[in-house]
């Protein structure tokens, strides 16, 4: 009797403690999350940084422009890249759109130079929640804009000739269980979802359960079944910066300033107002690509987007995962060695919101390799030599401690600070790659590759883990992304001019431009945010399509290739009353 006295008391002890961490969580969703933190951890992905890193960082910077973007990072670049080349550079249009771009800290410094390098799209296991929301037609819509991320980031890697820095490539991608009854669930929703949809969404995916074929993929004997699907691999930093760094150099118009964080938005004589430590300028437009961020410049985006502290580290793999065999019945891609050439999400418990993720750097150049050697000093600017390429994994996740701790989880949740990681997530990353792999993980990494690599603050970790980091995710109240046009009742100022609805008509639209390939908006303020940690397959095509809103471009872009954007994306009035934080709280 004693006994269950004291586990009750226990019980009620630990409810009582999660109800208070809820309250806790309640107020700090309230909050401004403020602007970025300067002394951030250092992701692995940054290092050695880029030539851009600090880019205008003590430039004077003008007092107009046309469009002001906030943000460096993967939404920033993709709206400024549509922007230019939809509208021209100087030298073939008499009047081009001067762009400015503000940056916080160091150019993709934020989730997009923190992310987990993976291109995973959540497929089978959302469809039916979002059948139920939005109808079978639209369900299928959002399911096949994240899924043409795939191949939409590989083109503009390839496009820009930066496939091989940013090692942009497709790769063998599953999700793992552990859990039978978990994994049973997974199975029956993909099963569903194949006989619902055309074959040319679901002619990827693939379940295996054997154990034959599961050890031949060097995986523990705790996995008890996969599920195969579409994904790839990238080094998001590279690519971004990359980019940027081209853009700045074919357009005399697009300017960034570094270490220049907008403080305040105002709106006088017909203009907006950006402020920042360095100073003001007037622009006609205002793009918020700041994600996590988002509120504290549209403080009515606050409960809606919530930032949520995720954690990622860099780890040498265990000296036994390097050769394995094919797996015939799963599609590899891979012949002998795999390093660099898989990723995946496990599931160690039964909640679909916990979940870790692993993907890998490419081998270092080897004669013993089948994937073709990597010469960067032939490819990569002299500050790329040191790309560190030598197989390491990205592991990340943790946030619920394996699925154990919904107090975990409650904990990073409205939290907007990316300098420390928490001990017990730290923890819980440091050692869980050698259960998912087991007796085929071998001895621990050699640190050898760490000569030339070393972190600002020191060398890297010389055990199994090499760096260990944190970012924001941009957690959205209904999960979906926000895209368009910011309603006065999310910026609380008034705009210079002042649009009926959240997404003006397209009549409504004038010409700025003497040339007649696209009119520009009305003056306002964007929004392009919110991805709830899978920017990846969200953010590139969603900053395409608000760059056709602003141009007054109906359908699909880049010559009609692009899908259109989901309308569930749209942000309106009723969606911003509707979503409700406290839906996703009351589900974890």
């Amino acid at each position: 009797m004693g006994a269950m006295f004291s586990t009750l008391r226990m019980v009620l002890q630990t409810f009582r403690t999660l109800i208070n961490d809820y309250e806790v969580v309640s107020k700090r969703l309230s909050v401004s999350p403020g602007i970025p933190r300067l002394n951030s951890s250092v992701p692995y992905w940054t290092v050695p940084p880029s030539s851009i890193a600090q880019h205008g960082k003590d430039a004077e910077l003008p007092e107009h422009t046309d469009i002001v973007i906030i943000g460096s990072g993967i939404t920033g670049t993709s709206i400024a890249k549509a922007l230019l080349e939809h509208t021209g550079g100087a030298s073939n249009h008499a009047k081009p759109l001067n762009i400015v771009m503000l940056e916080a800290r160091d150019a993709c410094s934020g989730a997009t130079g923190r992310n987990g390098g993976h291109a995973s799209p959540i497929i089978y296991n959302e469809y039916f929640g979002l059948k139920k929301a939005h109808g079978a037609a639209v369900a299928l819509q959002i399911l096949q804009f994240r899924l043409a991320h795939i191949s939409t980031l590989l083109n503009v890697a390839k496009e820009e000739d930066l496939l091989e820095e940013s090692q942009a490539r497709k790769v063998e991608n599953y999700d793992a269980f552990l859990q039978p009854e978990f994994f049973a669930k997974a199975r029956d929703e993909l099963n569903a979802f194949i006989k619902e949809v055309p074959k040319e969404v679901s002619e990827e995916f693939g379940v295996t359960d054997g154990r034959e074929a599961i050890e031949k993929l060097q995986l523990a004997t705790s996995i008890i079944g996969l599920i195969s699907k579409p994904g790839a691999s990238i080094h998001p930093y590279r690519l971004v910066t990359g980019i940027l760094s081209k853009l700045l150099s074919r357009f005399t118009n697009f300017q960034l300033y570094t270490h220049t964080p907008c403080t305040g938005i105002t709106t006088e004589h017909g203009n907006y107002i950006v402020s920042t430590p360095k100073g003001k300028i007037q622009a006609h437009h205002v793009i918020h690509a700041t994600n996590a961020w988002s509120s504290h410049l549209l403080p009515g985006l606050r409960r809606k987007i919530v930032p949520f502290k995720a954690h990622m580290s860099t780890q040498r793999p265990g000296q036994g995962l390097h050769v394995t065999d094919s797996v015939d019945n799963i599609k590899p891609s891979s012949p002998l060695d795999w390093t660099g050439q898989r990723a995946f999400v496990f599931y160690p418990g039964n909640l679909d919101i916990a979940y870790d993720y692993l993907t890998q750097f490419l081998p270092a150049p080897s004669s013993k390799t089948v994937i073709e050697p990597i010469d960067n000093s032939k490819t990569l600017p002299p500050h790329h030599a040191a790309l560190p390429t030598a197989g390491e994994f990205m592991f990340g996740g943790g946030a619920m401690i394996g699925g154990s701790s919904e107090a975990a989880l409650l904990g990073v949740v409205g939290v907007a600070d990316d300098e420390h990681p928490d001990f017990a997530v730290e923890a819980y990353l440091s050692g869980a790659l050698p259960m998912y792999f087991s007796n085929n993980w071998g001895e621990e990494g050699s640190s050898s590759d760490d000569k030339a690599n070393n972190s600002s603050s020191g060398e890297w970790g010389k055990g199994r883990v090499k760096a260990m980091w944190t970012g924001l995710v941009g957690l959205s109240a209904d999960a979906n992304p926000w895209v368009g046009r910011v309603p006065v009742s999310v910026s609380g100022r008034p705009g210079p001019t002042s649009p009926r609805s959240a997404n003006p008509p397209l009549e409504s639209k004038v010409a700025i431009s003497e040339t007649e390939n696209f009119t520009l908006a009305p003056s306002g303020e964007w929004i392009c945010a919110g991805y709830s940690g899978e920017g990846m397959v969200h953010a590139w095509l969603c900053g395409r399509a608000l760059v056709r809103m602003m141009l007054g471009v109906s359908g699909g872009g880049e010559d009609e290739g692009d899908p259109e954007l989901p309308t569930p994306f749209l942000i309106t009035e009723k969606r911003i009353k509707q979503a409700r934080i406290e839906d996703f709280m009351e589900n974890t």
